[in-house]
């Protein structure tokens, strides 16, 4: 087989061109449980929810550089909610798309403690329990691929054969 050398077309895209590279964004999505087995979801602001296209997301944060998953996950959830997690393990890893931007976004279950508070009122307005068999229309992008793959027991999204919901 011959090399391949760059730049290459990859789905239209030109990948590996010096100053005009673009590369998916790294980020984590918390799927953050009760013990009565609910999930905690935000209610975005007018800033994320795209003309009132998406109402609910997840918490999570852009990975920053030199910062591991358990760190970033850790972050994140104290950015946000103030809580300090006690444990964390992987969900999942899903393509997400919006804003113009492509996300890579690394998903976990993640217990926590503290008294949560919205430390982040520009983009939620309030965390709210809900119940796996009543998640609310209008999930955020990450937050709906999150979701299915974390109630179908999936590792991706990415990997089946058919889009899924929440896919823009």
């Amino acid at each position: 087989m011959g090399s391949l050398s760059l730049p290459f077309a990859f789905n239209g895209v030109v990948q590996g061109m010096k100053n005009q590279e673009q590369r998916p964004v790294l980020s984590v999505d918390l799927v953050v449980t009760n013990s009565d087995g609910q999930i905690l979801l935000g209610h975005v602001t007018e800033k994320w929810s795209d003309r009132g296209r998406y109402n609910w997301g997840l918490p999570g944060r852009e990975i920053m550089l030199g910062e591991n998953l358990r760190a970033a996950a850790a972050r994140s959830l104290h950015e946000e909610l103030g809580l300090r997690m006690t444990s964390v393990r992987f969900l999942s890893v899903n393509s997400n798309f919006g804003f113009g931007n492509h996300y890579v976004s690394i998903s976990m279950l993640v217990e926590a403690t503290g008294s949560m508070i919205n430390k982040q009122p520009a983009d939620w307005t309030r965390w709210h329990w809900v119940e796996p068999s009543g998640l609310p229309e209008r999930l955020f992008p990450s937050a709906a691929r999150t979701l299915h793959a974390y109630l179908k027991g999936s590792t991706s999204l990415d990997l089946s054969e058919q889009e899924e919901p929440g896919y823009s």
